[in-house]
């Protein structure tokens, strides 16, 4: 018999596939932001799909994740309730629903080129590695998450044919890394009383990656402010004021820290990000000074 769709399942359907996630892809689009073809109907149009490509494969990669920690989720005082470990939705469905998104992820690379295809194909290859077994590798984890971000841009990059800085490249590694460090502390202090939840963090404590989030924080800062003060950037876009868009960068970088610190956020940069307002002021705020240096030569 076929199960009657609810609301109810529909949600967690939803929830699997971690919707509110999708915002880590916007970053597949940042190169046709930095290539000047924002307001090219073509290109945009290449971007999107390249974005879409990456939403499907990363939900399909959750779904993974989910079901090799749904034991271990189950004894955990807030990923209990999650579809697979609740058992709202069970084993068969939930790879059903992987595999039509790798499906979906696989039909828009085709639409695209081979360079996005083997971009898309190596970041479900690496996270279905990192959920079986890399990602109890410490310091190895986090790296691996931060290059997931790497390829979403490099992504965008092959989707538009352009060349994107490597600074722009190192400045997403470097960022991605302090965000994450950021969660696995934030993971420490939740889990504290019961750290086999997440085995990789029997391996790190707070000071560890109290250095470990300044330092790639500071990296973060040098290497955007270097971007925007080479040479090449100024030559590129005919302006200098690009350097007008370091101090909501600054803020927000700081407001994360302030969050995980001060008020005890969970760390997860897409949650932080969609409910923080200051830190989705910042963003919206760099977002329109770019595009006001850039495309309006303000």
């Amino acid at each position: 018999m076929t199960r009657k769709v609810t609301a109810g399942n529909l949600a967690a359907y939803l929830e699997l596939i971690r919707i509110r996630h999708w915002v880590k892809n916007l970053f597949v689009l940042s190169p046709l932001v930095f290539s000047l073809n924002l307001f090219s109907a073509g290109h945009f149009s290449r971007s999107l799909r390249a974005a879409f490509a990456f939403c499907a494969a990363s939900s399909a990669v959750y779904i993974v994740n989910d079901l090799f920690d749904r034991r271990r989720d189950r004894e955990h005082p807030h990923k209990r309730s999650r579809p697979l470990a609740s058992g709202k939705i069970g084993t068969v469905p939930a790879l059903a629903v992987a595999a039509c998104l790798l499906l979906a992820a696989l039909g828009l690379t085709l639409t695209l080129n081979a360079g996005v295809l083997l971009v898309v194909s190596a970041y479900v290859v690496l996270n279905l590695c990192y959920s079986a077994v890399l990602k109890h590798l410490v310091l190895f984890d986090v790296m691996l998450l931060a290059l997931g971000f790497v390829l979403r841009i490099t992504a965008g990059t092959f989707a538009i044919g352009v060349y994107l800085s490597n600074w722009i490249i190192l400045t997403t590694f470097f960022v991605s890394l302090f965000m994450g460090f950021g969660k696995r502390r934030q993971e420490i202090v939740c889990n504290k009383q019961d750290l086999s939840q997440i085995p990789v963090l029997g391996h790190y404590n707070i000071q560890l990656l109290d250095f470990l989030i300044l330092i790639s924080l500071t990296l973060t800062i040098m290497t955007y402010s270097l971007y925007v003060i080479n040479v090449s950037t100024r030559d590129r876009f005919g302006s200098n004021r690009l350097i007008f868009s370091i101090p909501p960068v600054v803020y927000g970088l700081f407001r994360y820290l302030y969050v995980i610190y001060k008020r005890g956020g969970s760390g997860d940069p897409a949650e932080i990000v969609l409910a923080d307002k200051g830190i989705l002021g910042a963003v919206v705020l760099w977002l329109a000074l770019v595009i006001a240096v850039l495309y309006l030569k303000l």
